[in-house]
C-alpha cells in the first residue's frame, strides 16, 4: 500500500511540475509576441536613449572642463579640506571680520561675526576649489572680498589685522 501512495504522489507532482512548465511556456510565448511586435518601437527609444545620454555626457565633460575638474590640468588635491580647515578655524574664533579700516573713526566697517562670515565664505570656498590650483592662492583669494578689498579680522581686546596675516599665524598647514 505504501508503494502505492508513493507512487501517486509521484505522479500527481509530475502531473504539476507539467502544468507549470506549460503555464511558463504560454508565458513565454505570450511575451515574445509582444516584444516581437513592439521591437522597432523599442530599438528606436533605445537608439534616442542613448544618443540623449551621449549628449549629457559630453555636456557634463564640458562643464567640468569649465570647472577646470580635468586630468590635465594641474591642481592640489587637498584644496577643500584645507579651505575646510581654514574655514573651521575662523570659525572657533570670538572675533568679528570686516573691511578695511574707516577713513574717519576707528575700527572695520561692513562688521560680521568670524561665525557668520565663515558660513557664507564656505559658498566661496566651494567656488574657488575649483578655480585655484595651490593652497596659496586659495589662501590669497579667500581673504579679500569679490572686489578686491583685503578683510581683517579683530578679536576681542585686539587691534584688527589682515585676516591672511591672522590664518597664516593661526594656521598650521597654510602654504
Amino acid at each position: 500500500m505504501f508503494k502505492w501512495a508513493c507512487l501517486a504522489l509521484a505522479v500527481v507532482a509530475t502531473l504539476g511540475l507539467g502544468w507549470v512548465v506549460l503555464d511558463l511556456r504560454a508565458e513565454v510565448k505570450q511575451i515574445s509576441a509582444t516584444v516581437n511586435a513592439n521591437l522597432n518601437e523599442i530599438m528606436v527609444n533605445t537608439r534616442e536613449t542613448t544618443d540623449t545620454l551621449a549628449i549629457l555626457a559630453d555636456d557634463i565633460k564640458q562643464l567640468r572642463d569649465l570647472a577646470g575638474a580635468t586630468a590635465g590640468t594641474p591642481r592640489d588635491k587637498t584644496l577643500v579640506a584645507y579651505a575646510d580647515n581654514l574655514l573651521d578655524l575662523i570659525e572657533a574664533t570670538d572675533g568679528v571680520i570686516g573691511l578695511s579700516k574707516k577713513m574717519f573713526g576707528e575700527g572695520l566697517k561692513d562688521i560680521v561675526s568670524a561665525q557668520e562670515w565663515a558660513i557664507d565664505a564656505r559658498k566661496e570656498a566651494l567656488w574657488l576649489t575649483f578655480r585655484v590650483t595651490s593652497r596659496a592662492e586659495l589662501l590669497e583669494r579667500l581673504c579679500k572680498n569679490k572686489f578686491g578689498s583685503a578683510w581683517y579680522i579683530q578679536e576681542p581686546d585686539t587691534e584688527p589685522i589682515l585676516l591672511l596675516d591672522w590664518l597664516q599665524d593661526h594656521s598650521q598647514t597654510t602654504q
